[in-house]
């Protein structure tokens, strides 16, 4: 009983320098998210969070769900009632009206920025100044994790209703290697995650020790094939959104994003689009190397998706391109 009495001391200190270290650890890493439950919940993958459903259409695997608001990755998310992470459209273009549908993973989505802050939203805003007579809507598509079948699916299934004039199909490093399942693939959405209930803590120890965590660390199926198997795929992806083109008569254009250009992907990938007569535009070539400069660019240190600045960044890219290759003129 003397030694039990002796023990509690240490054993209650050792307990409050776990919780000081967990929490510090979660400011660090999470910053003001982490003094919210709503918002620590939130730090995670789309696939595991109450957003998301299985698609009716196989190809397209899972969706957003309509009119939910909440929070993801520390910020207000909503979704409209078609699942778009957007503001209300009408599916009837307004005549006048020029519609670009954007496609594309959480780089599009987009994942830790609010909706009104998205490249999409900026693009639209940008595209819009100066020209009241002539309007231009920008109908975002993107979902986090989606890989090239689900944004070439989306543009099939969904987008094409929309009576876009322009297609724009945003890839990053990360989708093209995503395995393109064939559409007979059992679908399934994994079990959904509670980060706040995780140690964050002990997450970076399993990390730093290279142990396995409790959680995969992706919820989707990665090529083991290496950089053919990539390139393949991005080489497939344009195949489709070359027939897209034949078939609709609505141009259709690859953007590139992230933080690196693709050197070892880039004359292949160029001398294929000509011949397909798909458009690249390299919005990876806009961020500067230099990692202390990229920083500007993206949430944090652990998050390196596009922060606001970012985003305003591939907005101010998306509409030079626009403009100065006549993009939405050509289809016309």
């Amino acid at each position: 009983m003397e030694l039990l009495k002796k023990l509690i001391p240490p054993a209650i200190f050792l307990l409050f320098v776990l919780v000081a270290v967990e929490i510090s650890f979660r400011i660090y890493t999470a910053g003001v998210a982490a003094v919210d439950p709503r918002r620590m919940h939130s730090m995670n993958t789309l696939m595991r969070s109450e957003f998301v459903q299985l698609s009716e259409y196989p190809d397209v695997f899972f969706e957003l769900k309509p009119d939910m608001d909440g929070w993801f990755r520390g910020v207000p998310f909503a979704t409209n009632s078609r699942g778009l992470v957007d503001q209300e459209y009408s599916l009837q273009k307004p005549e006048g009206t020029r519609r670009i549908v954007v496609t594309g993973s959480s780089w599009t989505m987009p994942a830790g920025v609010k909706e009104a802050d998205a490249w999409h939203a900026v693009l639209e805003r940008q595209l819009n100044e100066g020209q009241p007579e002539q309007p231009v809507e920008v109908v975002n598509f993107g979902v986090e994790m989606y890989g090239l079948r689900e944004i070439i699916a989306t543009i099939r299934r969904k987008a094409l209703q929309w009576e876009p004039d322009l297609i724009v199909a945003a890839v990053t490093p990360y989708t093209g290697t995503i395995v393109w399942e064939p559409e007979d693939q059992p679908q399934y959405l994994p079990e959904r995650a509670y980060p706040g209930f995780e140690s964050y803590t002990l997450a970076a120890l399993r990390s730093m020790l290279g142990l396995p965590g409790k959680a995969p660390k992706n919820d989707r199926r990665r090529h083991s094939g290496g950089d053919q198997a990539v390139l393949e795929q991005l080489q497939r992806a344009l195949d489709e959104l070359s027939l897209l083109q034949s078939e609709t008569k609505v141009p259709a254009v690859m953007l590139f994003l992230g933080y690196f250009p693709l050197e070892k992907f880039d004359a292949t990938l160029r001398e294929y689009a000509d011949e397909k007569g798909v458009k690249l535009l390299h919005g990876n070539r806009i961020f500067p190397l230099d990692a202390e400069e990229r920083n500007e660019y993206q949430i944090s240190n652990f998050d390196r998706h596009p922060n606001e600045r970012g985003h305003q960044a591939i907005a101010d890219f998306v509409a030079e391109e626009v403009r100065t290759r006549s993009l939405l003129e050509s289809a016309d």
